[in-house]
């Protein structure tokens, strides 16, 4: 009889688990008028950031190739139960248009991308990829902001 209830809450707990976690991916191109964007900060969130970005809700960080294409996917995997929902951004961060002479001294342009919540599903890995395209960062983005310094997250 013990060991029936200690499997019963066993299957509770492992069931809680993976119901619990959920995944989202998205890939894209970015470029920066008609060339692509290299070396763009792409950062995944969990939920939406405030003024400064909450390293804790991170779930993945990438920079951009010499072709400008990025690919981010995360999960909830190590999140509190009670904070497994994903309302799932991008963030970005680049220099596109400024002048290079001027760029130790030039906050990096951010802005953020929302992603439909239609692509986050149950489990540890995103089922379908949600793509972005080609998007031109050249031009401002609603809300985009300057943000001088970058808070890295702790290895």
């Amino acid at each position: 009889m013990k060991l029936l209830v200690v499997l019963c809450l066993l299957s509770v707990v492992v069931t809680a688990a993976i119901v619990g976690k959920k995944a989202v991916g998205a890939k894209g191109t970015l470029l920066c008028g008609k060339d692509p964007a290299q070396n763009v900060r792409v950062r995944l969130f969990r939920v939406k950031p405030g003024k400064k970005d909450d390293i804790a809700q991170m779930l993945d960080e990438k920079y951009t190739g010499p072709q400008g294409m990025f690919h981010v996917e995360g999960n909830t995997n190590g999140f509190p139960l009670n904070e497994t929902d994903l309302q799932p951004v991008i963030s970005f961060y680049h220099h596109c248009d400024d002048d290079p002479k001027k760029l130790e001294k030039t906050a990096f342009r951010r802005f953020n991308y929302i992603l439909p919540e239609n692509f986050v599903n149950q489990g540890e890995k995103a089922k379908k990829t949600y793509d972005l395209g080609s998007l031109n960062i050249q031009l401002e983005f609603p809300n985009e902001k300057r943000e001088k310094t970058i808070v890295d997250k702790a290895a």
